[in-house]
């Protein structure tokens, strides 16, 4: 929003004096040290995210528990199988427009890997929105440089340094394989662009800026469907601007926007339209959240908002003196009402289901910007203001570095250590060990929160968990081939999270179970959003195969103890049980659907279970043990000729894991036997399962 002067105008049509004496030599380079003092902060914090974004930039693994998923979305657009499809146990779509991954899809050809898209290219993609973010704001703060230089320099500078101040708010969510950041930077471009296209030139070059303008705009709608927001944005300033072009407008944001929806549909068979809308409307609005957000992203840092809430009346003050709004101050309209639109669009984003604090990213930065361009905009207000003055260049100057110290007293002051974000080696180390063991299980698997480990793995990719908990959660809807594929055990192996699909899947528990928690060194961390990390290996609930050279003795797969089984105390309850009971752990290494546990009434039920005799008839007997580490009061005992044999207890480290426990027959071999699995403590209980003899 640029203003100039015609022969006619008189002194003060700008809100600004037209005469005002420059100042010295000594002042410029006072007013120099000045601004470049109250700058450091803000590069401080630039310098932070770039410490940040540099040792994230090549992590081969998961930043973001959904950035796996949006590389899967990448190569199904690579390979022509389409995004938008009827949901199946192979892919689910995320409930974004394409925009994102069809660009990471046209670039993995060039800069991709032997697999497609890698992570770094996904990065790559949301680094370059950063810079696109960076090299707006500069442009945008240009229309108040010339009269106002160091002030306008120093607002841009303090605006992206409080814009990097964020960056641990939303828990790094700027360089990751999501749409958040590019987006940000065309809905950015576009407000920031309007404003100069509306009125630039004349006749057909004057329109066609004004259509590039619309098409950024609608292009942003189908990056993330918060940009129809910033599209209605972008036709008030053209109306505001400059209304003879607002037709044009409408007409390319329509072309593109409603057309391209349309042929979305229609090619995808309306399953575009049922992902990016009908299941998007139906997930849950909290009203508590939204509300909340207002004070989240307003008063998460205070100074910026109190900036803009002086600097407002300010600017009104020198409207009615100067009958206009100063150029200098014109940026500070502009983001100030982007800040409004941008608040109310991450309250309703936060306050939808599943959303996390990148739903502020466009308030932050517009307030940001806002903030920043209100040191400008206080010099121009003050020269309007004290124009009649003689110093008034020394009161503009002063009041615009008192506007700007709280910011760069935030910037100074808001803390934090970048290697949070960073991954390790160990974290690395961590990633290769995981993918080595999925490579060594024969067989298929899923995966559902870190699909792309499978790809890396040499392993097909299936559904993610967020597209599984986006088309179940109150919807009457199926999952093509998931039942199926679990109940005739179809994977291998499910390599689980701690909190994933056997919460929205229940009956998963009935087809797996877990047999393996992954040790420190296989689970690759993230760094930003849910920490969804694996877990854990879920095998198909099938009884264990013994070797050739064994044989099962007892199974626990009956409900109930029966055959010769006796029991004594409520410890062991009615019978071998099929999950963990209440107050118990995951119990991991059991087969089979059932095994057996002394958590029957808690910790502090104690009892004995016996079971009917059976024949020694091998060298070692083998038990699978777990529970609490109370050695002298938890055992499995073998009785041969009435008298105690041998004695198994929980190996350590206690734990609800089952580990095997082998017990050497000697001179026992080939004498008739029984066990007793015996709970004889009142802080803490026993699990068995799968007791074999061996040759």
């Amino acid at each position: 929003m640029t203003a100039h002067a015609s022969p006619g105008d008189p002194p003060t049509g700008l809100g600004e004096p037209l005469a005002v004496p420059g100042p010295s030599t000594a002042s410029r380079i006072l007013q120099l040290v000045l601004w470049l003092i109250i700058a450091l902060p803000a590069l401080y914090q630039i310098g932070l995210v770039g410490v940040a974004i540099a040792g994230r930039v090549g992590y081969p693994y998961d930043l973001e528990w959904m950035e796996g998923g949006m590389l899967h979305h990448a190569q199904r657009i690579r390979l022509g199988q389409g995004i938008y499809v009827p949901p199946s146990v192979d892919f689910i779509p995320y409930l974004y427009t394409p925009l994102y991954p069809t660009l990471l899809a046209l670039f993995a050809g060039p800069f991709g890997g032997p697999l497609g898209p890698t992570y770094t290219l996904g990065r790559a993609i949301s680094i370059v929105g950063l810079a696109g973010i960076v090299g707006v704001a500069i442009a945008s703060f240009a229309g108040a440089r010339p009269r106002h230089a160091g002030a306008a320099t120093a607002g841009v500078v303090l605006a992206l340094g409080l814009f990097a101040a964020f960056y641990p708010y939303v828990e790094g969510w700027y360089d990751v394989v999501r749409a958040d950041t590019f987006f940000l930077f065309m809905v950015t471009a576009g407000i920031a662009g309007l404003p100069w296209w509306a009125k630039a030139d004349d006749g057909i070059v004057g329109h066609a800026k004004v259509a590039i303008g619309a098409a950024l705009m609608a292009l942003a709608f189908f990056c993330k469907q918060t940009g129809i927001f910033y599209v209605a944005f972008g036709g008030l300033i053209v109306v505001t601007m400059n209304w003879r072009r607002a037709p044009t407008y409408v007409a390319m944001a329509g072309l593109i926007g409603l057309g391209g929806s349309w042929v979305l549909n229609r090619s995808t068979d309306g399953w575009f339209w049922t992902y990016v809308s009908e299941i998007h409307r139906a997930h849950d609005f909290n009203m508590d959240r939204f509300y909340a957000s207002f004070r989240n992203i307003l008063w998460h840092f205070p100074a910026p908002t109190i900036v803009i809430a002086i600097t407002l009346p300010v600017l009104g003050l020198a409207v009615r003196r100067g009958g206009r709004v100063p150029s200098g101050a014109q940026p500070f309209v502009l983001w100030t009402c982007a800040l409004v639109l941008s608040t109310v669009v991450g309250a309703v984003g936060w306050g939808t289901q599943f959303a996390h604090f990148n739903a502020y990213m466009p308030a932050l930065l517009h307030g940001a910007l806002a903030a920043g361009a209100a040191v400008p905009a206080m010099v121009a207000c003050a020269r309007v203001l004290w124009r009649d003055r003689r110093r008034v260049e020394t009161i503009a100057t002063g009041c615009a570095a008192a506007t700007a110290l709280p910011l760069a007293i935030t910037c100074g002051t808001a803390l934090w250590q970048p290697q949070q974000f960073i991954p390790t080696a160990a974290d690395v180390a961590a990633g290769d060990h995981l993918i080595q063991r999925l490579a060594s299980i024969d067989g298929d698997i899923w995966m559902p929160s870190h699909p792309w480990y499978l790809v890396m793995a040499h392993k097909l990719p299936h559904a993610h968990r967020m597209g599984i908990t986006d088309v179940i959660t109150r919807q009457n809807r199926t999952i093509d081939g998931l039942d199926d594929k679990l109940r005739g055990h179809g994977f291998a192996a499910l390599v689980l999270d701690n909190r994933d699909v056997f919460v929205e899947e229940p009956e998963l528990q009935r087809y797996y179970r877990p047999a393996f928690v992954l040790p420190k060194d296989e689970r690759p961390r993230v760094f930003t959003g849910a920490k969804v990390v694996p877990d854990a290996i879920w095998i198909p609930s099938i009884p264990a195969t013994p070797p050739p050279n064994a044989k099962v003795v007892f199974d626990f797969e009956r409900a109930a103890w029966a055959d010769g089984w006796t029991r004594a105390g409520t410890a062991w309850g009615v019978g071998p049980v099929t999950d963990a009971l209440p107050g118990q752990g995951l119990v991991l290494g059991a087969t089979g659907i059932r095994f057996a546990t002394s958590m029957n009434g808690g910790d502090r039920a104690t009892g004995r279970v016996t079971s009917p005799t059976f024949v020694l008839d091998g060298a070692r007997l083998s038990l699978r043990l777990g529970g609490g580490n109370d050695t002298a009061r938890l055992r499995a005992e073998l009785w041969v000729d009435g008298k105690l044999a041998r004695a198994a207890t929980v190996p350590a480290p206690a734990g609800d894991s089952l580990r095997t426990v082998m017990l050497e027959l000697g001179e026992l071999r080939g004498k008739p036997a029984r066990l007793v699995l015996v709970d004889d403590s009142p802080a803490a209980h026993m699990n068995v399962d799968d007791v074999w003899l061996w040759q």
